[in-house]
């Protein structure tokens, strides 16, 4: 559910983008619309913890919405429903939270239609799109008042559904045990108190929705104290006993205009929730700084800019959302004028980036870590092709005659990563740092530079396991060859698919990448030098060319058995 909930507010967020509040002072303003009446407000039960109001009426008159193939939707309409969907003019909506008697969470709408409703075809089709039509038998049964039909549908698992004709103009449609209650019961006498909310808040607004606090204060504050909370965050705890509701108004018939209320029992609780979102929006200030202060010291420009962004508009972002008290109520209003759309573009920008940027950092260090694996394979490859050539893998470095190592085993597989040009520039019988071939230590190949590495210019992190009975051993005066060759194939005797042959350290063993030095490996602590903090793990090449990430969560054992090429104990997989 989590990934849903993220992609549908990303998808508001950059649909406010795309047509911005400011877009409308452009356009002519719509004439204002006459007040409607709500519809269904005494149906509405005590026990609702969510009501909501839509005058659709509006908006499907407006010439945006022509745009779109209204024809289809009507078609639909008539062929399932019985009637022209584009002729809704309103509708409410209730939601009640589970009970005792009612465990499941009901939901119903009241929908006002300008079209007339005939009995005999209203839903008459809905069984070509739905998974089951209840039987008249179990209608009569657990419904016997429904003008209309029942049905169920996996899109809707909680309960049946049923729509059912208050009158000509009027039906209501939602879960069949909450509806079937709500008619047999019959419309209130009074209002109760989610209704009067609903009626006594509403400015005519084009929507508005509210969360009754009330209905679930029990139940919050049940779950609430059941989580321990650190010092700094155990008031907000009392959020519920101090918040009677939550209202949300939106309206674009005039000009744009979007109100957020949080209304308190009484006016010492709105002071005191206002002292908590106070305290709320500085935490997150600060970590909204903290994390732009993280991403200027990155290597990356992009995440670096992305940062100095973040520091520039952090404080008119969370200037923008803070809500201002007035009597009982804590509002934040934005209005269709320059400076407020201004602030709330601002706002809505800072949240796109906070819930893009890790989906973005994801990506990015996806792509590296697959680009790491493929100049690791690329490497592997050039090992095997020296193999084939020369009937062995290269050795760790070559020596001169003393035994002296001179250069790594990365300068001598140069012709097998199409860099045989830099190969014939290397002096063979000079060491790495010799006048002549430290100049070439700035010409390092790209393959040889993992992309998420922070390690210094020059500097590679792949290296060999250098070590007795492992895929590279110390080399010898003997090679001293131009081509110096180690161990074969047929020296692995666990089998080249059970033995590592090339390691991604840590940055800190990072070596620069003529030098012949490699991971000198420490059975008795494998992880030395290898980045066991990193939560992706490790990449370790093996001596069939394969690589693999293995995780932060390796055993030393493992280790133990991966790097040595002939112990004759099998890999604990």
């Amino acid at each position: 559910m989590k990934p849903l909930f993220h992609s549908l507010i990303i998808g508001f967020l950059s649909a406010t983008m795309a047509f911005p509040p400011s877009a409308l002072l452009a356009q002519e303003p719509a004439a204002p619309a006459a007040q409607e009446t709500l519809v269904g407000l005494k149906y509405i039960p005590e026990n609702a913890v969510g009501v909501a109001q839509l005058q659709a009426g509006r908006f499907l008159e407006d010439k945006f919405i022509q745009a779109y193939p209204v024809e289809v939707a009507e078609a639909v309409g008539d062929l399932y429903l019985g009637f022209n969907p584009m002729k809704i003019t309103a509708f409410t909506v209730a939601l009640t939270a589970p009970s005792p008697r009612m465990p499941q969470p009901g939901i119903f709408a009241v929908v006002k239609t300008s079209e007339t409703l005939n009995e005999e075809t209203f839903f008459a089709g809905i069984g070509e799109v739905v998974d089951e039509v209840m039987s008249p038998e179990d209608i009569a049964t657990r419904f016997p008042q429904l003008k209309g039909k029942a049905f169920y549908t996996e899109a809707f698992p909680m309960d049946y559904c049923c729509a059912h004709m208050l009158d000509e103009h009027t039906f209501i449609i939602g879960t069949l045990g909450l509806v079937s209650k709500v008619i047999s019961t019959g419309p209130n006498a009074e209002l109760t108190a989610p209704a009067k909310m609903l009626a006594e808040g509403n400015q005519g607004s084009d929507i508005m929705a509210i969360f009754n606090v009330g209905a679930v204060r029990d139940i919050a504050n049940q779950a609430l104290n059941q989580q321990p909370l650190p010092p700094p965050f155990g008031m907000f705890k009392q959020i519920p006993n101090y918040t009677e509701s939550v209202t949300v108004q939106l309206s674009s018939s005039d000009r744009f205009s979007a109100t957020l209320k949080i209304n308190g029992v009484d006016e010492p609780s709105a002071k005191r929730l206002e002292v908590m979102i106070q305290s709320a929006m500085e935490l997150g200030k600060q970590v909204v700084i903290m994390q732009a202060n993280q991403m200027l010291q990155s290597d990356d420009e992009i995440e670096v800019a992305m940062g100095k962004y973040q520091q520039r508009v952090t404080a008119k972002m969370f200037e923008a959302l803070t809500p201002v008290r007035e009597g009982k109520s804590l509002v934040l209003k934005v209005e269709q004028d320059k400076d407020s759309i201004a602030g709330a573009n601002v706002a809505v920008v800072g949240i796109l980036v906070a819930l893009l940027l890790p989906a973005v950092q994801q990506a990015r260090s996806a792509a590296r870590r697959m680009q790491s694996s493929n100049n690791m394979k690329q490497i592997a490859l050039a090992m095997h092709n020296y193999h084939d050539t020369f009937g062995a893998l290269p050795a760790q470095a070559s020596t001169d005659k003393d035994g002296k190592k001179l250069l790594s085993w990365r300068v001598h597989i140069l012709p097998y990563i199409e860099q045989n040009a830099l190969y014939e520039q290397f002096h063979f019988d000079e060491p790495w740092d010799s006048e002549h071939n430290k100049k070439l230590i700035e010409k390092m190949p790209e393959i040889y530079r993992d992309p998420k590495s922070n390690a210094p210019k020059y500097h590679t992190t792949y290296l060999v396991p250098l070590g007795k009975n492992m895929a590279f051993e110390q080399p010898t005066k003997d090679t001293r060859e131009k081509f110096p060759t180690g161990t074969s194939f047929g020296d692995f005797l666990d089998g080249i698919s059970n033995t590592a042959m090339v390691v991604n350290v840590a940055d800190d063993s990072a070596v620069i990448w003529t030098k012949p030095d490699d991971l000198e490996v420490d059975l008795n602590n494998p992880w030395n030098h290898l980045d066991d903090t990193n939560p992706e793990g490790i990449q370790v090449s093996f001596a069939d060319g394969s690589v693999l990430m293995l995780p932060a969560t390796t055993t030393a054992k493992f280790l133990q058995r991966l790097f040595q090429r002939n112990d004759g104990q099998r890999l604990p997989r």
